[in-house]
């Protein structure tokens, strides 16, 4: 049995028209004044919520018992109609990138969205509520008049009450060459493998936790990363195409080339990827390929000069980078450039620190061609 939504009237006491599945809450401030309201009106023995558009305290709560979703009705200013609150609901998704970030690109099913000040509907980066998904809601758009920039789109959430659990996952599903990890200095696009390469965009938790960027030649260049320029975000990334790996990738076409933690914890993170050798000699007796944290608080320059390879296995320091490395079970077979493709995996538990940057490199002799390519990470404390 589905228990039915409860229907709760309340009154507009906000300065504009709420439209239908519009995310609302207790206006206790009178517009225009700084007199204190109730958040339950009441007139002999008929009671009302008295509802406004989300206000900034209420959107840095992010905590959806505070909040209220409209009906599918309009309802004008000082006038009553009705809204639900718990539940599956439905309400307005924010769908542009007006403000830098792709909201499109960003929420999607399982997602954390939450509500924004002087908006009507939910966005990427907040916590409030989970997003299901858009099947079966009313296909209608909604354009703020406003702010006529913003769009939005009906869909499936229901409240998250509980603190999120952070993740992210990503894959790779078209083939390329990644060329053996060079050290510090040289941190180049070439020397890992993309994340997404266009097939898909990396899906995150929220904003708040994780977000990634793209290649940029004006940040990777053949000196250390200049990554106090990189731009982080939810830059959308170019559809997957048809090719092959002996055709060189344009950096325009590149998926997310790092992720960036944005909230400190002990994560739990793993890949699987189905790698070859192209090269003759190539050696991977040590790591062939690693999935790691890179520390945003290491210092290139005064360790310019330095040796970050633990040792000859490929392993690199961990004040430097600390995660998870595998190589083919049969090494041997694997160096012959004739050899078929072998799944490798790995998983491991690491503490990231926020600035710190997930990526994938090659840590064998040779380039290693890669087939597919999955990588995730949970926050388990």
């Amino acid at each position: 049995m589905i228990s039915a939504l409860r229907w709760l009237p309340f009154v507009n006491r906000g300065t504009r028209e709420i439209p239908p599945f519009a995310v609302m809450a207790p206006a206790t401030t009178a517009p225009g004044s700084y007199v204190k309201l109730g958040a339950v009106e009441t007139s002999d023995d008929d009671a009302r919520l008295s509802l406004a558009p989300v206000d900034p305290t209420h959107a840095a709560l992010q905590d959806a018992a505070a909040l209220f979703v409209n009906g599918p009705q309009a309802v004008p200013v000082r006038s009553r109609g009705s809204c639900v609150q718990g539940g599956i609901l439905q309400a307005l998704v924010r769908q542009d990138a007006a403000d830098g970030v792709d909201h499109r690109a960003a929420i999607r099913p399982d997602v954390l969205v939450g509500a924004s000040a002087d908006s009507f509907g939910l966005m990427a980066g907040g916590t409030a509520f989970r997003f299901l998904g858009f099947e079966g809601c009313p296909t209608t758009a909604y354009r703020d008049p406003a702010a006529p920039e913003q769009r939005f789109r009906i869909g499936w959430v229901t409240p998250s009450y509980a603190a999120a659990k952070r993740f992210f996952k990503t894959e790779e599903l078209r083939r390329q060459y990644v060329y053996p990890y060079a050290g510090a200095g040289l941190i180049l696009e070439s020397n890992r493998a993309s994340l997404a390469g266009g097939a898909t965009s990396p899906l995150l938790s929220s904003l708040l936790d994780f977000d990634y960027r793209v290649s940029d030649s004006a940040v990777d260049s053949s000196a250390a990363p200049d990554l106090a320029q990189a731009k982080w975000g939810t830059p959308p990334l170019p559809e997957s195409v048809d090719g092959d790996t002996q055709t060189a990738i344009a950096a325009e076409r590149k998926g997310a080339l790092q992720l960036r933690c944005k909230t400190d914890g002990v994560y739990q993170i793993g890949f699987t990827a189905s790698i070859k050798a192209v090269e003759a000699g190539i050696d991977v007796r040590g790591m062939t390929l690693g999935f790691l944290v890179e520390r945003d608080q290491f210092d290139y320059g005064a360790n310019r000069n330095a040796d970050l390879a633990a040792d000859e296995s490929g392993v690199f320091l961990p004040a430097w980078q600390e995660g998870i490395y595998a190589r083919p079970e049969n090494w041997a077979q694997f160096e012959e450039i004739d050899s078929y493709f072998t799944s490798v995996s790995g998983t491991t538990i690491v503490a990231a620190k926020q600035g710190d940057r997930f990526h994938v490199v090659n840590a064998a002799t040779g380039v290693v061609e890669i087939r597919y390519l999955n990588c995730w990470a949970y926050a388990i404390g």
